[in-house]
């Protein structure tokens, strides 16, 4: 049947190069909508236009591996089962015709039902539909993707609610919170309005990087509104960090994976990108490892000098809390104690009680504030030796913004963890391991010391 197809489109369309998809499309549509066109003309059209949808979802799947899968663990082939699944082509292959109502509909089925060659081309039509398929979402999702851009994220999101976020989630400050929201009130005066009129006069395009234009007008709006002078660029890094923080958090917020700072990948890609200026093999591989190795060494230091920070602060309230702190730490992190386990063993009667001593999401806010401290610094000075005067100086601009962006995530795999934590097993992400670490060195130094 498939054959038979191909041959009617040819019959059809004899001169296929001079005619454009979009005029094939519509006169197939058209064809399988008529009245007045023979049964077999109508199926005929429906079955050249569902090969075409067939190779279409292909094609956006293809896509969606290539951009996220390398990174993200899954390959486009994964992707396939939830979307290319047309149940009358497979009838087709089958031999067989329809002769009986299918109760399943594939996204084919859906996108032929709905499609409207007046609003927009079949090729938008599938993208749309197969990027919204629940299941290929939710794997999406399950792998770190979540397809809305930076751009529409931040759109949809108002500043109590990006406050709320940047406080619970990433423990910044109260003034980086400031900061933060003031942007995106600007960003919102500027931008969101401008596409809120677009969509006024009918405007369905997707939200695209903000112009030069608008991003002067962003950092005028900031400087009347707040003082802050920023440019235009600084303005497009500052957003982009924001609308990062959102998409980790949506993600994380529907049950999705938020991927950290891999240290066993040979790629820390965005600082690669913004301060080796000599893209040669050796001196790229030379400074991830330089890097890596100072990301580890300053991540221990950041948690030995907040840790001890801590328990100072602890014992001006209470002497000999010091043990019990330390104690809570290790059940939690080490063995995947819950609160409630914790409790008993540091002379408390209930989890909220072990959940205020601890006061986990202000050590992470503390670290992390820490680490971002400690680890720029070093940055700078290593890369020193990859790049010129004028690299560096564009990287001391950019530094914060990138190094906040990877230390945000692995402290964002911490919250999520602890979350969604697995009783009696240590936790697995990279800041619990190295606070582990850390406990277990400062054990054997006071057993030694004692």
């Amino acid at each position: 049947m498939v054959a038979v197809a191909q041959n009617y489109l040819q019959k059809h369309f004899s001169g296929l190069s001079d005619i454009s998809d979009a005029a094939v499309q519509r006169n197939l549509w058209q064809q399988m909508q008529s009245k007045n066109a023979n049964s077999e003309d109508a199926y005929l059209a429906e079955i050249c236009l569902r090969c075409y949808i067939s190779h279409q979802v292909y094609q956006v799947c293809l896509d969606l591996g290539m951009k996220f899968g390398s990174l993200n663990g899954f390959d486009y082939k994964d992707l396939l089962p939830f979307v290319l699944d047309d149940e009358v082509l497979a009838m087709v292959q089958r031999n067989s015709r329809r002769t009986q109502a299918n109760s399943y509909q594939s996204l084919a089925t859906t996108v032929l039902q709905t499609f409207d060659p007046v609003r927009g081309s079949l090729n938008t039509w599938v993208n749309r539909y197969v990027k919204q398929q629940p299941e290929l979402k939710r794997f999406l999702l399950q792998h770190g993707v979540f397809l809305v851009s930076d751009w529409a994220l931040l759109n949809d999101t108002n500043s109590k609610e990006m406050c709320r976020i940047l406080r619970d989630m990433y423990g910044l400050t109260a003034l980086e919170i400031e900061q933060t929201c003031d942007l995106l009130v600007s960003y919102h005066a500027v931008y969101r309005e401008e596409r809120l009129q677009q969509r006024l006069h009918g405007s369905t395009l997707p939200c695209q990087a903000p112009t030069s234009e608008q991003l002067t007008r962003i950092a005028k709006h900031l400087q009347g509104a707040t003082g802050r002078v920023l440019s235009g660029d600084a303005i497009l890094r500052q957003l982009q960090a924001i609308a990062a923080k959102l998409r980790r958090y949506r993600i994380a917020a529907q049950g999705g994976s938020v991927s950290s700072v891999s240290l066993d990948r040979p790629e820390i890609q965005p600082l690669v990108e913004s301060s080796v200026s000599t893209q040669e093999d050796g001196e790229e591989v030379e400074f991830l490892r330089l890097y890596q190795k100072q990301f580890l060494a300053s991540l221990d230091e950041a948690i030995a000098v907040v840790v001890e920070d801590f328990i100072i602060r602890l014992q001006r309230k209470r002497q000999s809390v010091e043990e019990s702190f330390v104690t809570a730490l290790q059940l939690f992190h080490c063995q995947g104690r819950s609160m409630n386990q914790i409790a008993p063993q540091i002379g408390l009667k209930k989890q909220y009680e072990v959940t205020r001593f601890l006061k986990l999401n202000e050590l992470r806010a503390d670290i992390r504030q820490k680490l971002l401290i400690i680890l720029r610094s070093q940055v700078l000075e290593i890369a020193k030796s990859f790049t010129d005067s004028q690299s560096l100086q564009n990287l001391e601009q950019q530094v914060d913004v990138i190094l906040d962006e990877q230390i945000s995530s692995i402290m964002e795999e911490a919250q999520s963890e602890v979350r969604n934590p697995v009783r009696d097993q240590p936790l697995k992400g990279m800041l619990s391991r190295r606070l582990c670490h850390y406990l277990d060195l400062r054990a054997s130094r006071h057993k030694f010391s004692s």
